[in-house]
């Protein structure tokens, strides 16, 4: 059986009335976009966080996403001010969650959900709620691109997410293992 995936969006991302929109990210963004997350992995370990501790991310992986085609800038008035990699075909290390059980059916290998990966906003502008704004862009996205929902996962230790999802409508859903550790997996229904 052919591997199930939700199409590419037409259109991209949507703009807002504030002047934020997403767009798939360029190779001439990766400067920019490991600017951002390069302040994101300061910010973890200045608050003494585990996450994103041991060389992941780092250009090597914004490179990766943008030749896979499933990186994403956030632009505020047309400048870079977020990243992430929405990913529409599935991801392998959640097939097998821990303590709890994801929303919808299906693995990585019968997807219908997008996977949002790597996600920072620049550092100097935090607490203005771009990430939060960043997330429901892409909720459009993949349910305009045929996803059933969108799962996420986050360290136990990340404030800020452990924040944001549930306010978005993200259920949280049990512990998921990645090469670098346990996460919380969250997932909310696109309906």
């Amino acid at each position: 059986m052919p591997k199930k995936y939700c199409k590419p969006p037409h259109p991209p991302c949507p703009m807002s009335k504030n002047k934020l929109a997403c767009r798939k990210a360029e190779e001439h963004d990766a400067e920019r976009i490991w600017e951002i997350l390069r302040g994101e992995v300061k910010v973890m370990h200045d608050q003494g966080r585990s996450q994103w501790q041991n060389g992941y991310p780092n250009p090597a992986t914004v490179a990766q996403d943008i030749a896979q085609r499933v990186g994403r800038v956030l632009l505020q008035n047309g400048r870079i001010v977020g990243y992430c990699a929405l990913i529409l075909t599935g991801e392998t290390c959640y097939d097998n969650m821990t303590s709890g059980q994801w929303l919808t059916t299906g693995n990585a290998s019968d997807c219908h959900y997008s996977v949002v990966h790597r996600i920072g906003i620049d550092p100097l502008l935090t607490k203005q709620g771009l990430a939060t704004q960043f997330l429901t862009l892409l909720l459009a996205e993949s349910k305009q691109s045929g996803c059933e929902s969108m799962r996420i996962d986050t360290n136990f230790d990340n404030v800020q997410m452990l924040h944001i999802l549930p306010k978005l409508g993200f259920t949280r859903c049990g512990e998921v293992t990645l090469p670098d550790g346990p996460r919380i997996g969250y997932e909310r229904l696109l309906d």
